[in-house]
């Protein structure tokens, strides 16, 4: 991966979800400002991401909860704080679950 900072890795993972969600078939608005991505999606389900630079972490908000990840410089990918899940696989998850879209990451 490009740079292994902080800013670099959320900014990374912050250009691939944007590109992912604009490749889906839905009529969403994706709204950026000051490290928050806001997502509506065609069926009025809202996702957050956005970053936390003070703990160096990626949170992500959906119906399905609150989740903070920490960076895994090991197996380079995001890992909950709690469950240990990649964000990658919630995301997924919950994108299943709460808009009914298959994401392939």
């Amino acid at each position: 991966m490009a740079g292994n900072t902080y800013f670099e890795r959320i900014e990374d993972i912050f250009e691939k979800v944007e590109t992912k969600l604009e490749d889906l078939p839905d009529d969403l608005d994706i709204r950026t400002a000051e490290g928050v991505i806001n997502v509506t999606f065609g069926n009025g389900v809202v996702f957050v991401f956005s970053r936390q630079p003070p703990t160096e972490q990626l949170w992500l908000a959906t119906p399905g909860g609150g989740f903070h990840y920490q960076w895994d410089g090991a197996q380079e990918v995001w890992r909950d704080t709690k469950t240990g899940e990649s964000f990658h696989q919630v995301l997924v998850s919950e994108l299943a679950q709460h808009v009914g879209l298959a994401l392939d990451w």
